[in-house]
């Protein structure tokens, strides 16, 4: 009995360990917040992002914003060599662009009227 229990207490451990570490943001894109609680990456279902530094974004999420039809995310480059900036990512096609400097988004149609907040503002909204 005292093994039965323990095996099951060891199961509820591990499965509420990764509970709530990722909340879906629009489609299949997800916000992951890291073990710290202050880093956060964006992950797309069913996409090995390994090779970009584990988000798909090739960085760790400063703010980010969304609709129905595009997602828009202020990275912090994983790589040092690649410039940070804000990514676009339609929804429908997958497509992404950018880096972009704030300026440079404010000039795409895409971004208007996208409510944008703080990573760990949005992880509370999501």
């Amino acid at each position: 009995m005292r093994l039965v229990i323990t095996v099951m207490l060891l199961l509820f451990a591990l499965a509420m360990s990764g509970c709530g570490r990722q909340h879906t943001v629009a489609g299949d894109y997800r916000l992951e917040q890291w073990e710290d609680g202050k880093t956060y990456y964006l992950h797309k279902r069913g996409q090995d992002d390994s090779y970009s530094g584990g988000s798909i974004i090739g960085g760790t999420v400063l703010r980010i914003g969304w609709s129905s039809r595009y997602i828009l995310v202020e990275r912090h480059s994983i790589y040092r060599g690649d410039a940070d900036g804000w990514m676009i990512i339609n929804l429908q096609s997958g497509a992404m662009s950018g880096p972009f400097t704030e300026a440079d988004l404010r000039t795409h149609a895409e971004a208007q009227g996208i409510q944008i907040y703080d990573a760990s503002e949005a992880w509370k909204k999501l």
